[in-house]
């Protein structure tokens, strides 16, 4: 803990002038909260109350200028940090990423969110904190496409509502028999949104070759239509797995609603997951949850519950949140 702590505090001290020179942002979203996991079908995994931390994180992100007409770089990092303990995904990278942006669009490099994950699987992320078995546990596109090392992105100008953008994945690992780096594209997604009185609707596909015997495909729908304090969500996803002779086909979709009156929200959302794999079998589970959350300015609290199937490991769970940002 106290080599993270060093280490956070030489950041700050050699990131300072940095932010004195460049129009950058210095950020942060520390979250902690208490947590109970009931009704779990191994009895053995259940929690009484645990104070958690919640997804904490650190991070700067900016622009400069690069002496280019209608062109400027820009740049964002970001690392976990931990309020509740140490462990090992304190200062741990969530996003690295170095770019330009002008007229004619914006270009990333580096570690960062790819299409689907912002417009297929956040419209329904209505809950806080993001474990797996909770706030993001449905979002099948999460281990491809969430924040990925080494891609190149580019996102079209908006145009009349509608913009594309495409991310290629270039992660080679020298396993050609040659003994040299490929120079192919491991994976891609390509999405696009449109919006317009208030409605937007968003499309996603994607294709991750994870080894020589394993490939992945999956593609998304998502759509958000708000209605002044109403804010309906749903998105559907599709996924198939293959390795070598084995085939799992996965399917999920979800239904999100927040209402908002002044500072205070209520949400809830509904997921239906179904899983078959080449003769073993299929699967199918169900969620639901319920929330409501206080603004305080910068900071909130947040109440929380997620109900699982009663034969699913993942159990029940309830959670009570602060949080503050800066």
């Amino acid at each position: 803990m106290k080599k993270s702590l060093i280490a956070l505090a030489v950041a700050g001290a050699m990131t300072a002038p940095m932010i004195a020179q460049a129009d950058a942002t210095l950020y942060g979203s520390f979250r902690v909260g208490f947590e109970k996991v009931s009704d779990n079908a191994d009895a053995s995994k259940e929690q009484d109350l645990n104070m958690v931390d919640q997804s904490s994180r650190i991070g700067i992100k900016g622009d400069v200028d690069l002496g280019l007409e209608g062109t400027k770089g820009l740049f964002h990092w970001e690392a976990n940090i931990n309020s509740a303990d140490s462990d090992s995904d304190i200062l741990k990278e969530r996003l690295s990423y170095i770019g330009a942006q002008g007229d004619w669009g914006k270009v990333q490099i580096g570690r960062q969110y790819h299409p689907h994950y912002l417009l297929i699987s956040a419209p329904t992320n209505v809950f806080n904190p993001g474990s797996g078995d909770y706030g993001e546990r449905f979002n099948l596109g999460n281990d491809q496409h969430k924040r990925v090392d080494n891609t190149l992105a580019y996102y079209t100008p908006k145009m009349n509502g509608f913009q594309a953008i495409a991310g290629f994945v270039f992660q080679a690992d020298g396993t050609d028999s040659d003994d040299s780096l490929d120079d192919t594209v491991d994976g891609y997604n390509i999405a696009g949104t449109y919006s317009a009185n208030n409605l937007t609707v968003s499309a996603s596909i994607g294709n991750v070759e994870a080894s020589s015997t394993t490939e992945i495909d999956t593609w998304g729908l998502a759509a958000k239509y708000k209605l002044d304090a109403l804010e309906l969500m749903a998105k559907y996803e599709d996924q198939e797995t293959e390795v070598g002779a084995v085939t799992t086909e996965e399917d999920v979709w979800e239904l999100a609603a927040r209402y908002t009156m002044g500072a205070t929200s209520v949400y809830a959302r509904y997921a239906d997951y179904d899983v078959e794999v080449t003769n073993l079998g299929s699967g199918d589970l169900q969620q639901w949850g319920l929330g409501v959350q206080q603004k305080l300015g910068k900071g909130r609290v947040f109440l929380e519950h997620v109900n699982n199937d009663s034969d699913d490991d993942a159990g029940d769970r309830t959670v009570a949140g602060y949080r503050v940002d800066f």
